[in-house]
């Protein structure tokens, strides 16, 4: 026998428990005969009658009784099961993917804010360019810089940020002209991402015309940074993940130049991972930290 359509077993479920079509049309939000309907189709695919039509109730037959406890027990698993998918699996650790550029110089140095403010829980890094598969990796929610459009998943903007002309200290006179200074040194460009217009820009503010694109191209932030703290030119860094080296006295910046970021970052996960208390504490607490910096 081919198994009737879900739909018809629970309207019929619910026709069962409040003893009226009527009730159950309203319960359901449907018409009286929507109901009448689903369970005629019903009782043919059965091929036996579920209820007793009396003039102002329905009053199940034996068959009608035999089922209906089955219905209960296979609704309730469903239910069960549904219910596991928004259940969090691990609700002491934070399972973050990030990039590694903001792993390395923005998250890292504010591990021991992260354990005092959040003591009962563990954070583990997964740092990678690439977006998790989450229903495959085991990840919670991801922190990405860019647009926030990622299909399939909900994106909450977190954080602006801002590219600024960054150098090792003393490679730079704020003093004197910047053009002649910039013409005579090595950009380090770094090919990651949201960087060209600024340097274009750069290029456009003060005339750098003839200085060439640098034989030191890297894909990655953090790198672009350690060869700059290591003097090998100049770059264009963002401001968040340089806040520690200008702390350290590593890098300085050069005033007046920024250029606010196209991309933004986002946190990024099913929409139902947002609703694990781990994850809205850690959120809170990463937004508190980038109001900070």
């Amino acid at each position: 026998m081919k198994s009737p359509p879900l739909k018809g077993l629970w309207y019929f479920k619910t026709a069962a428990e409040l003893g009226s079509f009527k009730q159950a049309a309203e319960a359901l939000f449907v018409t009286q005969a929507a109901v009448s309907q689903q369970i005629k189709t019903l009782e043919q695919q059965l091929g036996c009658m579920l209820f007793e039509r009396q003039t102002r109730k329905v009053l199940l037959t034996q068959q009608g009784q035999d089922l209906l406890p089955y219905l209960h027990k296979a609704f309730g698993q469903m239910e069960m099961g549904l219910s596991t998918l928004k259940s969090d699996p691990n609700p002491t650790t934070i399972n973050l993917t990030v990039l590694p550029s903001f792993a390395t110089c923005w998250l890292l140095p504010r591990l021991a804010s992260f354990n005092n403010a959040l003591p009962d829980f563990q954070l583990r890094i997964d740092p990678t360019e690439q977006l998790a598969d989450f229903n495959h990796d085991g990840i919670d929610i991801g922190i990405r810089f860019g647009f926030g459009n990622y299909p399939g998943l909900k994106s909450e903007l977190i954080a602006e940020d801002e590219l600024v002309l960054a150098y090792r200290p003393g490679l730079i006179d704020p003093n004197k002209p910047l053009r002649e200074q910039l013409s005579k040194l090595n950009f380090i460009y770094d090919e990651g991402r949201d960087n060209e217009y600024a340097w274009l820009e750069l290029n456009k503010q003060l005339g750098l015309s003839g200085h060439t694109f640098s034989n030191l191209k890297i894909d990655n932030a953090a790198l672009v940074q350690q060869a700059t703290v290591a003097g090998q030119g100049f770059s264009l860094l963002r401001r968040r993940l340089v806040n520690q080296s200008l702390e350290l006295g590593q890098l300085e910046i050069y005033p007046d130049f920024a250029w606010l970021c196209e991309y933004r970052y986002y946190l990024v996960a099913p929409e139902r991972h947002f609703e694990w208390p781990k994850l809205k504490a850690f959120r809170d607490w990463i937004v508190a930290e980038l109001r900070g910096c």
